[in-house]
């Protein structure tokens, strides 16, 4: 039976693809950025606002998108060089978010969701309307890109030389954490808020021993995100296994096959 059939999995396959391209470039720049555990921050305190708005009869994603919006406006503005200094206290948030998230969702009177499809996501359950939110931040992100790149790629790589010359490091931070927190969000259905971090930062990391050129980075960021995202799924769905953990599974057995590769390469020559 042709599986592409069904329009759940056609939404599944489309969300894929438009999500490749999110993680591929955010990841990137995460990655060129080194703010992995900042954006777990986010991802994670989003699961507070989520589980805040299921309590309240409201939908839980708009919970989720209004606390990381929030938390990335807050680190957008803060001070970096003390976020830097505080990730015990970033981790503290980190926790605090999830177990409010959780603790919402309990005390909410009736029939409790399953979190499993919160924390590590279903590409299931994908709708029209999350496919149509994907593509527009995606041409808003690519939009920004184009026009911004040159200040944008210098305040990533040097901020004290960016400052020097002109360019406005606190609103490109700003932007930047912006851009950030809405892809974590958009995320959530496909590989849920545990494991949205990992598939930020596996693709830029099987790159990265491959090539140093950040638009070679990006796009091939956005191949391998692309081969993670279709092969976890067929995987995923000819084993009757959760998707989301099993994109991840996909995503780290490749990151390891390549880094392997690159050692033996290193070793032999």
């Amino acid at each position: 039976m042709n599986i592409l059939q069904y329009e759940f999995v056609q939404n599944a396959l489309i969300a894929g693809i438009l999500l490749s391209i999110t993680a591929g470039v955010i990841g990137s720049l995460i990655v060129i950025k080194r703010d992995a555990f900042l954006i777990g921050g986010i991802s994670h305190a989003s699961f507070g606002g989520l589980g805040l708005f299921y309590f309240l009869g409201l939908n839980p994603i708009l919970g989720a998108f209004t606390v990381a919006l929030a938390s990335g406006t807050v680190i957008g503005l803060s001070n970096e060089k003390q976020l830097q200094t505080h990730n015990a206290l970033i981790a503290v948030l980190w926790a605090f978010g999830m177990a409010l998230g959780i603790i919402f969702i309990t005390i909410t009177p009736g029939y409790a969701p399953n979190l499993l499809t919160y924390l590590f996501g279903d590409i299931l359950t994908v709708t029209r309307g999350d496919i149509l939110n994907i593509a527009i931040y995606n041409i808003f992100l690519l939009i920004f890109l184009f026009l911004f790149y040159k200040p944008l790629i210098v305040y990533l790589f040097d901020k004290e030389f960016a400052s020097l010359h002109g360019i406005k490091v606190k609103l490109y931070r700003l932007f930047f954490y912006l851009f950030i927190s809405i892809a974590v969000v958009l995320m959530i259905r496909s590989v849920g808020i545990i494991l949205v971090l990992a598939l930020l930062t596996i693709p830029p990391l099987i790159v990265l021993p491959l090539s140093k050129r950040l638009p070679m980075i990006v796009l091939m960021s956005v191949l391998i995100s692309l081969i993670i995202f279709i092969g976890g799924f067929f995987i995923a769905y000819y084993t009757n296994l959760p998707t989301g953990p099993i994109i991840i599974v996909t995503g780290t057995v490749l990151l390891l096959l390549v880094r392997l590769a690159c050692l033996l390469k290193k070793k032999n020559s």
